[in-house]
């Protein structure tokens, strides 16, 4: 089935995906969510596929960051620089 202009224009962008898809993962990192916003959150992954990439995504970007921080920074420096 083609899709109308209309209807491709409605499309929800990937971009306001992933900044939806930060934003939950950055609500769950700061506190538990409630019944109601895990509801809320169910629903929203559920109506597009994208979501569910967007949101692991953004909750892989985030492990990775807490891992970088748990190290410290002085893990990063170029001991040749020194």
């Amino acid at each position: 089935m083609k899709k109308t202009l209309a209807q491709m224009e409605d499309r929800e962008s990937s971009t306001r995906i992933d900044d939806a898809a930060a934003l939950w993962v950055a609500r769950m990192e700061a506190r538990p969510l409630s019944p109601e916003e895990e509801s809320e959150l169910d629903t929203w992954l559920a109506a597009d596929i994208r979501r569910q990439g967007a949101f692991a995504r953004a909750w892989a970007a985030s492990i990775h960051m807490a891992k970088a921080q748990a190290l410290g920074r002085d893990f990063f420096t170029d001991p040749d620089q020194n």
